[in-house]
């Protein structure tokens, strides 16, 4: 065997006494962690965001989990598809609240909660923040009042958002055409603004519909080329109807097993292992946000009978891509068409996407089939470049799969097998113990072939595609006290071929530690460190003594403390420090603190917030944070560099129906370290960047 494959075997030896002192904390340590809030949740998993999740997916779990608070469910009329699709409950904690209604009546409190014994403390407080405990809606005698019903008496709910910048990028400084001609990237052809509006209309789960249009700062609009928004989006959705399950018309996600064939919901990442959600059901949800990728457009159905559950599904989009002459180089997903050459690039691919899942579920047993054929007008590019060998190539793919799971109160165990069209193979496994009540282990094996080509797959990895990874991840949950609560990860892989900036198979170590404490009068006290271990090329004008690889060590270190100091006012303060260890020893850190005062007159509600944050890194010690945001709109803050960042946040809302409420965040950036922020189009030609943030919301 190699020597490289060796080095990875030998990560958990004494050699690496981290990671060996992780994988011994993994035994013995275990949490299932407290959240203040459904946004502290959010939070939470978007720690580890920067490197193990895409962006597109932490803001895509945000906007699902914001659109479940702002229209909760009422958990007393909810069928196995609403409580499905938040994404945290088992079928064993969904038939445990069935059975609850059924036997002993309508829930009326979160207290009531504690009486279903499949319900952890953790799952009863995140599941608050999502449900509502109403009279269970009456049985329709006939079809025709059913339908009128439907249409009628359902929720409805119309957002609107506007961005002000309050400083000027050099892509809208005035140029002449020739200019534009000859520099097609670097001025916009539209104006400053960013726009959205979106409106969703839902009846419990059996119908809703909705809509969202957005333009992107830059982007043209009301001209010849461009007189609408440039991304337009809808959905009708209609289910719970005899054999029909779900229906989605329009624009939709799929996730089916553990996301290696199809995946365009959120990916599994690390912490979220720990804070026990599984994308363990198959599932097709209208694309309700307003992210330009990672959805398709057309038709998915999903027939259910008794145990059997067949879902179909056929999508025709035109998409943006990068092109090398007529071949595709790149997918570009990131939605922008602000410049000529964005605007050229707008639809100048067609995809196809038709597929199938089949399975069958039974006494906590499950077993899905998975078949997908994609093809483009266009053949991906071949590359002369090394990392790139195997790298997708031709105009269409072939993928099948199959997951499966079984699921004891004790014990559960998944996983899915995949095979593409040249018969590469890609498989991730995956045991759950509970070995007290406060005690669980959750032990993954994942292997993907250095030439799977899976296009659509989304699911537990270190690298931005399933390709060339093996990994074993050990994580260990435990809650010693009712107050204290400790997760602890760690995870091993290997590369077997090579990767952009890594000329040689490479190996690396990932591990976290977290202890939460829950205090009197809702304070909470959260430590978290986390290391991570990964080898590259050195930078140009670097040697390594013995050549290779260099070994790049990072350490974060991150204290958040936030607490309710009064009925109406709490404060957050949080510090984070990061060390990277490579060509140079590098540090940084950011220290911030937020309040919040919310006081009640009659049925109006004030939001009133503040932060204030210093930061002093590197590019390489950058520090990621999440900042509270408008409605739909995930806001993480990447701080760069030596400066201060403050921002005001003030909402009005009305209680009662119909309800408005309206949003306004002011926030403001300076820098020690520059006469400039950014380059090229984006640059600023200040030290400093205001922006105002506006939102308008009416539900009726």
């Amino acid at each position: 065997m190699s020597e490289d494959y060796w080095h990875f075997m030998n990560l958990t030896s004494w050699r690496y006494p981290i990671l060996a002192f992780l994988f011994y904390m993994g035994n013995i340590l275990h949490s299932f962690a407290q959240f203040p809030s459904w946004e502290s949740f959010i939070e939470q998993l978007y720690t580890e965001s920067e490197e193990d999740m895409y962006g597109a997916d932490i803001e895509s779990l945000h906007e699902e989990y914001a659109y479940f608070h702002a229209n909760p469910i009422n958990i007393n009329d909810a069928d196995s598809t609403e409580l499905q699709a938040l994404g945290f409950l088992t079928d064993w904690q969904i038939e445990g609240i069935h059975f609850y209604i059924h036997k002993y009546g309508e829930l009326h409190s979160v207290g009531e909660l504690m009486l279903i014994p499949e319900l952890d403390y953790r799952t009863r407080q995140l599941l608050s923040y999502f449900i509502t405990f109403g009279p269970a809606q009456k049985k329709r005698k006939t079809w025709r009042e059913e339908w009128r019903n439907m249409l009628s008496q359902g929720r409805s709910e119309l957002t609107t958002r506007m961005d002000i910048p309050l400083y000027q990028q050099a892509g809208y400084a005035p140029r002449t055409q020739n200019q534009l001609e000859t520099s097609p990237s670097r001025y916009y052809t539209g104006n400053a603004l960013y726009h959205n509006i979106r409106y969703n209309y839902r009846y419990g789960s059996q119908f809703s519909w909705g809509f969202s249009a957005e333009k992107d700062a830059g982007e043209p609009i009301f001209n010849a080329r461009q007189p609408l928004p440039d991304y337009i989006s809808g959905y009708l959705q209609w289910g719970n109807k005899g054999i029909l399950k779900n229906l989605v018309i329009g624009n939709y996600r799929l996730h089916f097993g553990q996301g290696l064939v199809i995946n365009s919901d959120f990916a599994l990442g690390k912490t979220m292992l720990l804070q026990g959600i599984e994308q363990q059901h198959p599932s097709i949800k209208p694309h309700r946000g307003t992210s330009e990728s990672g959805y398709y457009t057309g038709a998915a159905t999903t027939l259910v009978w008794k145990a059997w559950e067949l879902t179909t599904f056929a999508s025709y989009q035109r998409i943006d891509a990068t092109l090398d002459g007529a071949a595709i180089r790149t997918l570009k997903t990131d939605g922008y068409h602000r410049t000529p050459l964005e605007l050229a690039r707008e639809g100048n691919t067609r995809a196809n996407l038709f597929g199938a899942h089949l399975n069958y579920s039974s006494n906590g047993f499950h077993l899905g089939m998975t078949t997908m054929y994609q093809s483009f007008n266009r053949n991906f590019a071949t590359s002369t470049q090394p990392y790139k060998r195997y790298a997708p190539q031709g105009h269409s793919f072939i993928n099948a799969a199959t997951d499966y799971a079984w699921h004891h109160h004790r014990i559960s165990l998944l996983g899915e097998t995949a095979i593409d069209g040249k018969g590469a193979l890609a498989t991730l496994n995956m045991i759950r113990l509970k070995a007290t009540s406060n005690l669980h282990f959750t032990l993954l094996q994942r292997h993907y072939a250095h030439d799977y080509w899976a296009l659509e797959a989304k699911s537990i990895s270190v690298s931005d595609d399933l390709r060339g990874e093996q990994g074993i991840y050990l994580g260990t949950e435990w809650q010693p006290l009712q107050k204290l609560q400790v997760t602890a990860y760690a995870d091993a892989y290997y590369f077997s071929f090579l990767r952009y900036r890594v000329s040689a198979p490479s190996y690396g170590s990932d591990g976290a530690v977290t202890i939460n404490y829950t205090g009197n009068h809702a304070q909470h006290l959260m430590l978290r460190y986390r290391y991570r271990l990964k080898q590259r090329d050195v930078a140009e004008g670097y040697r390594l003594p013995n050549g290779g690889l260099l070994n790049e060590w990072t350490h974060r270190m991150k204290l958040q403390w936030e607490g309710q100091l009064s009925p109406h006012f709490s404060l957050k303060t949080q510090a984070e420090g990061c060390i990277v260890m490579a060509e140079k020893y590098s540090t940084g850190y950011m220290v911030n603190i937020q309040a919040s005062y919310e006081p009640t007159f009659g049925s109006h509600n004030l939001r009133v917030s503040s932060g204030i944050t210093t930061f002093h890194t590197d590019y390489a010690t950058r520090i990621y944070s999440y900042e509270r945001g408008l409605l739909y709109a995930y806001n993480s803050q990447m701080y760069y560099g030596k400066g201060i960042r403050g921002y005001l946040f003030l909402q009005y809302s009305h209680k009662e129906r119909p309800r408005l409420s309206a949003t306004i965040k002011i926030g403001s950036t300076h820098y020690f370290d520059r006469t400039a922020i950014g380059s090229g189009a984006t640059m600023i030609d200040n030290s400093h960047k205001e922006d105002i943030q506006l939102q308008m919301r009416y539900t009726f």
